[in-house]
Order: structure tokens, then sequence, then C-alpha cells
């Protein structure tokens, strides 16, 4: 049986949420959906309504908010920005694996960072991506910072993790409170920025003998620290 599609809103608890001319469409013209037909509403801060398709803009209402709590052992990915479409492919991607937050570096080596409509285009893409693979929490996106504020704001029990060749295989510890992997642009990181990661503690980890592109590093680490997490619960 088909799961219910579903239509993210800003208010679950308002009296008559309402959904976009964008979702309407696709719900109407695209899935044809049939009044009485079942959908579901998501606000991506943890909330579930079950609500039924009237083919208007306010749905009929099903029972209350249900609301899931945040991943306790949150990943966030530090990445020095791809270039366009391989961002936007990586966003995509770091919403399916249930990632926490796609944070942009800053680095010597990076490439031109996203401004600010090209922010707001990948938190659309992100949108379209939690509604179909059915996660319940937003993926948080933000703007390029350097190195050193992103180590600084982490969570403090949280691992960190650096993608560098010839690391460790695989994951290196436990992850009891989440972790930040940290993923250098095409050039690499340079040798001041490996050494400042290192002394905030993090501990490299490889994932083979090839050179991988940045999207690719940071979805495989992603994948790996998703493993971790589920496995140290």
């Amino acid at each position: 049986m088909a799961l219910p599609p579903r239509c993210l809103v800003e208010d679950l608890d308002a009296p008559r949420p309402r959904l976009d001319d964008d979702t309407r469409h696709h719900l109407g013209r695209v899935l044809r959906l049939r009044a009485g037909d079942a959908i579901e509403l998501v606000d991506g801060r943890g909330g579930l309504r079950q609500a039924v398709w009237t083919g208007a803009a306010e749905p009929e209402l099903g029972p209350p908010v249900r609301v899931s709590p945040a991943p306790a052992r949150p990943i966030v990915l530090a990445v020095a920005a791809p270039r366009l479409p391989r961002l936007e492919w990586l966003v995509e991607k770091a919403t399916e694996l249930d990632v926490a937050a796609l944070l942009l570096l800053s680095t010597r080596r990076g490439e031109r960072e996203p401004g600010e409509a090209r922010l707001a285009r990948l938190a659309r893409k992100a949108d379209m991506a939690l509604l179909q693979c059915r996660r319940l929490h937003r993926l948080r996106i933000e703007a390029a910072a350097p190195l050193d504020r992103v180590l600084e704001a982490r969570a403090p029990d949280s691992a960190v993790w650096l993608g560098a060749p010839g690391g460790a295989p695989g994951p290196p510890a436990a992850l009891h409170a989440g972790v930040l992997v940290l993923v250098g642009p095409e050039g690499g990181f340079t040798e001041d920025e490996e050494t400042a990661a290192r002394a905030a503690g993090a501990v490299d980890v490889h994932l083979g003998a090839t050179v991988l592109r940045v999207e690719t590093a940071a979805v495989a680490l992603a994948a790996v620290a998703a493993a971790a997490a589920s496995r140290d619960r």
C-alpha cells in the first residue's frame, strides 16, 4: 500500500494550515489525488499530522500533532562547497542520510562561496528531499564560515572526524553525542587547517585508496557516521 504523500507547512497547530500553490498543484495535477485521499502534514521541526486532501488550500485535519525528537546523535557535515550542481546533489543526499546540518566552510583553497539566493535554493532542495525521504526534521544549511569558528561552535561532547588520506579506516570511535565531519575542498585542507582541526580533537578518517570528490567524501563519511550512530544506540 502506498504511503500518503507529505506536505510541508509552517504551523501544524494553526486552526486551518494552508497548502501553498506549488503543493496544491503537485497533489492535484501531478499525483492526481482525489478529494478524500489521505495526506500527511509536516513542519520540519519533528511535527506530523494526518489530514485529508480536499482540493482546496486548507485540508481537512485529522488527529492532533505528533512530535518526534531530533536525533540524539546528530551528524553535522562541515564541507568546503563544491561547484554546482554537485552542491545541490550533496544537499539532497545529506537530507536522505538524516544529516542534521550542513555547514559550508570557508577555506584557503575553496571554491566560490554561495550567496543568499543560492542558499535559499539549497534550502528548497533540502525541503523537497525531506518530503521524499520522509524525515521529520529539516536539514539546517549555514553560510560559509572559517574552520576555527565551526570548531568553536560544535557541540561540546561531539566527536570530530577529519576526512584525510592516510587516516584510520572507518569510524575511529563510538558516537556517544554525535559527530562533526570535516571535508576540505578539491585541493584539500592546507597544513595549517589540518593542524588546527587536530588540535581541536579531530581524528583522521579515510575511505580507501582513491581520491574522492568533495561531495562523494562527504556523503560516504555521513553514511559511515549514520551507521556508527545507529550501532551505538
